[in-house]
């Protein structure tokens, strides 16, 4: 176990997790080190005696470590967090998730006010605090306001909120099921839907939307009546101590629901030790493998959204302008490129392409002039933020190689001050920057000669393999385009004509696919996932006499007589299934029907009592 915790100091995943039934030989330990994306040190093995960029595993590093929680709940306090790091110790953790086991054993987190309660204390949270979040996005990834509020701490998340709130009442309700034969056998009887807590969750969450994230998976997992245990990254040093302040001091949250663990990769090896009824991960593919292995040690359901190469389409019917505004604005002011979520490489038309660039170039020009890159005051540059550390600002610009031609931008980067700046490149299957997901502000464009070979170099490179992206964007006026590609290209979600916007959308899941993640979330579909659905029958009839036909025909001895029965009566279904398509025209007709009748009754009385 001192090797797997080393590995981990080393590496510095994302995704902390490691399950200790995994044998690490070898050549697991080579694969961890071209697998990972997301790191901020430097890994060094001797198996090939070459340093690697530890950042080429940021996509990965959601929690390797917590920040200690403060003291002081006042709000003054929260505008200054601290940022050093306070592990849990290793002695506490197995105590931590017991007493999170016992404190969901007395069902306290079972009725729906006290659900209720802490949503609404989730969302003081964010007002509460509002201030001082932006003020550690913008320490941690050099962005500005108007990127915390689109994206962390603004309408999106409190829409979350106010969805959850105004349906939670309902989601919880018992559904009352249909019975059929020969379930029902023994009437009166029915059967009932209720969605249950799964119990104690796992919630593991990124630097990249440290806010959103965090908040999201906790309240879809508090909403469906869950005890959480959190373990947030600390590569967002003062947005992670900021929330671990927040959640755990009792001020908006009961202290039973949500329990912090900060620490490395020992705390997280300890972690996978342990039972857990649901866990929730978002980064890497590899770590998200070994998540799943840990979990899966204990049968628990695991949620993963994982990421991936996201292509964007841009045919020849495409508004140019349009699809050029878009992508340039997805792929840089989302976090400069480190999203799960941002486009990744445009696959454009040959007829299309040089207008395609040249429309590019002008709205980099325009959105993100060089002139801003030299840096404001509060050390922001213009509307491009930072990457997350030094280590993986040099593995973003070390992707741009001889192996891609770049055609905008490619200088100006200041990677001691964690800073690339955006770049457009000229890309084949077979450069560098096309291998693993870019995870920064370099936009890849890949020359296809129509919409069948662009769907051929994705079917070829990446879904012939299992690797589906996470979104699949494209840009096309035709409607018969737009179904084509949808129906060759598997993706965990899909938005036509835009990006990035549609992971907001909380009507609709958001997940991956394939390689791209496991399970879904968000509004009702984050609520089912935290929820175990369990399905009841209840009988009202407590008969044993022999006389009665359910009695004499379930229970031996059987004969010919109880099978003709049996088969007659599982006959009857087929027979009056196709009577089910004329209900909803008898609720029309048949009031009509017995009125015109009482009607019509009404009048011979009147007849034969004038005749009488």
């Amino acid at each position: 176990m001192k090797f797997v915790a080393s590995l981990f100091i080393t590496v510095g995943l994302r995704s902390n997790h490691l399950s200790p039934s995994l044998a690490l030989n070898y050549r697991s330990v080579r694969c961890f080190t071209t697998a990972f994306r997301s790191s901020s040190t430097t890994l060094s093995l001797s198996s090939s005696s070459k340093r690697y960029n530890a950042a080429t595993m940021i996509r990965s590093d959601s929690s390797t470590s917590l920040l200690s929680s403060s003291t002081d709940n006042n709000n003054e306090a929260t505008s200054s967090p601290p940022t050093t790091l306070r592990y849990t110790p290793i002695s506490s953790i197995g105590p931590l998730i017991n007493e999170a086991r016992t404190s969901h054993g007395t069902h306290f987190t079972y009725p729906y006010q006290f659900r209720i309660s802490q949503i609404n204390g989730l969302e003081r949270l964010i007002h509460d605090n509002h201030d001082a979040f932006i003020k550690t996005i913008q320490r941690d990834l050099g962005q500005g306001d108007m990127y915390a509020e689109a994206f962390e701490v603004g309408a999106a998340l409190q829409g979350r909120i106010n969805y959850t709130k105004s349906n939670l009442k309902s989601w919880m309700a018992t559904q009352p099921k249909s019975t059929p034969f020969p379930t029902n056998l023994n009437i009166p009887v029915h059967s009932e839907l209720t969605p249950y807590p799964r119990g104690v969750a796992l919630l593991i969450t990124p630097w990249n939307l440290p806010i959103t994230l965090t908040i999201t998976a906790l309240l879809d997992a508090i909403a469906a009546g869950n005890v959480c245990i959190v373990k947030m990254s600390e590569k967002c040093v003062h947005t992670t101590s900021l929330l671990t302040e927040l959640l755990t001091n009792g001020t908006y949250l009961d202290e039973r629901v949500v329990k912090v663990v900060n620490g490395g990769a020992e705390q997280a090896t300890e972690l996978l030790r342990h039972r857990f009824d649901v866990v929730s991960y978002t980064g890497g593919e590899m770590v998200g493998r070994i998540v799943n292995e840990a979990a899966a040690k204990y049968l628990t359901p695991t949620l993963l959204e994982l990421g991936g190469k996201n292509p964007v389409f841009v045919t020849k019917n495409a508004d140019i302008e349009c699809a050029a505004m878009r992508i340039v604005w997805g792929k840089i002011s989302a976090n400069t490129g480190q999203m799960c979520i941002c486009p990744d490489y445009c696959l454009v038309e040959e007829s299309v392409k040089e207008e395609f660039v040249e429309a590019l170039c002008k709205r980099m020009d325009e959105f993100y002039p060089v002139s801003s890159y030299t840096g404001n005051s509060d050390g922001s540059r213009g509307d491009v933020g930072k990457m997350i550390t030094v280590e993986h600002a040099e593995r973003v610009v070390s992707m741009v190689d001889s192996t891609c031609k770049v055609i905008y931008g490619g200088e100006h980067h200041d990677t001691k001050e964690r800073f690339v700046a955006p770049t457009i490149v000229e890309a084949t299957a077979d450069s560098t920057i096309m291998k693993d997901e870019i995870f920064g502000p370099i936009l890849a464009i890949v020359t296809v000669p129509d919409v069948d070979g662009a769907i051929e170099y994705v079917q070829s490179n990446f879904s012939s393999k299992g690797k589906h992206p996470l979104c699949l964007y494209m840009f096309t006026k035709s409607k018969t385009e737009q179904q084509k590609i949808m129906d060759s290209i598997p993706s965990g979600t899909c938005a036509v004509n835009d990006v990035i916007k549609h992971s907001a959308n909380y009507n609709v899941p958001f997940g991956g696919i394939g390689t791209s993640g496991l399970g879904a979330y968000y509004g009702k579909f984050g609520f089912d996932f935290f929820s175990h659905y369990r399905g009841s029958l209840i009988l009202k009839n407590h008969s044993t006499l022999k006389w009665d036909p359910a009695v004499w025909m379930q229970f031996p001895p059987y004969n010919d007589k109880k099978v003709f029965a049996f088969r007659s009566l599982s006959k009857l279904p087929l027979i009056f299934g196709p009577l089910k398509k004329i209900v909803p025209v008898a609720k029309v007709l048949l009031p009509f029907v017995v009125g015109t009748m009482l009607f019509w009754a009404g009048m011979m009385v009147e007849r034969l009592k004038f005749f009488g």
